[in-house]
């Protein structure tokens, strides 16, 4: 992620904190800019880190167990 906020991709190793959700699911925080969520929109496009909250359902996603 940069510090924009806009998901970007790489050839090094990315960092995301995993957060397990009251709901049972979960959201995942850039570890180099806190407070930027990962969230698709319904069309599958990324949105920008610093517009969604973990509150927002474009952030949960299911666990793979």
């Amino acid at each position: 992620m940069t510090s924009t906020s806009k998901l970007q991709g790489t050839n090094t190793f990315c960092k995301f904190r995993e957060k397990l959700l009251a709901n049972n699911y979960n959201a995942y925080e850039s570890a180099a800019y806190p407070r930027m969520f990962l969230g698709l929109s319904k069309n599958g496009k990324t949105k920008r880190g610093n517009r969604v909250s973990p509150a927002m359902t474009v952030t949960h996603f299911l666990p793979r167990i």
